[in-house]
């Protein structure tokens, strides 16, 4: 059945502070036995409720969709841990368990130590970044944002060994790229995955 979303323009999003993605998120998060990646979560979301229109722009609601999925999970990262939950948030691995017994301090601090965290909490990068600093952040310029794990996730993405050399990365983003391309009938989605990958890995790698 599909969910019903609120028929907000994304220019009220940020003046609101509303995500409609929160419950479906949390919807199919509950039921999942499994870690999710990102690109699977938003097809099970599509599989249950409907996704706004962001903006005319392509790479721009591209841009929004991801970073209310983003908003969304981090949201539910705060409010589910006094309960006892801590949803995990990584490119490739979105779980919700229970917090083992002990780890409840230690999972709060985390949650006060996460820069990635507070730029998708803050409304006013999800209205006001504009294509030129999209590209900026595909380009490695947010390079500080990237940590070792999200570089493991990027090989991940790539389907390649991280002990892959420059060469075999970008051989295999090629490839990637040809498959996932929207003008190939590829997922838009999947595509600017593939590419952050290879911008990420450009700067480790070739930077």
């Amino acid at each position: 059945m599909m969910m019903p979303v609120e028929d907000t323009r994304a220019a009220d999003y940020e003046k609101q502070q509303v995500n409609p993605l929160v419950v479906a998120i949390l919807q199919v998060l509950k039921r999942s036995d499994k870690p999710l990646g990102i690109h699977h979560l938003l097809q099970e979301i599509k599989a249950i409720s409907k996704i706004p229109a962001l903006d005319d722009d392509e790479q721009l609601g591209l841009f929004k969709l991801n970073w209310l999925m983003m908003n969304a999970l981090y949201q539910l990262q705060q409010a589910l841990l006094p309960s006892g939950y801590y949803l995990q948030i990584a490119t490739l691995e979105i779980f919700l368990g229970p917090v083992i017994t002990g780890d409840a301090e230690s999972a709060a601090v985390e949650l006060r130590a996460q820069p990635l965290r507070d730029y998708y909490l803050d409304w006013k990068n999800f209205s006001d970044t504009t294509v030129e600093q999209i590209q900026a952040m595909l380009d490695g310029v947010w390079q500080e944002y990237l940590s070792p794990d999200q570089q493991h996730e990027a090989y991940s993405v790539l389907g390649v060994d991280v002990t892959a050399s420059w060469v075999q990365v970008k051989k295999a983003y090629r490839q990637m790229a040809a498959r996932h391309h929207p003008d190939k009938g590829g997922d838009a989605q999947r595509f600017m995955a593939v590419r952050q990958a290879y911008e990420c890995l450009k700067q480790s790698l070739n930077g």
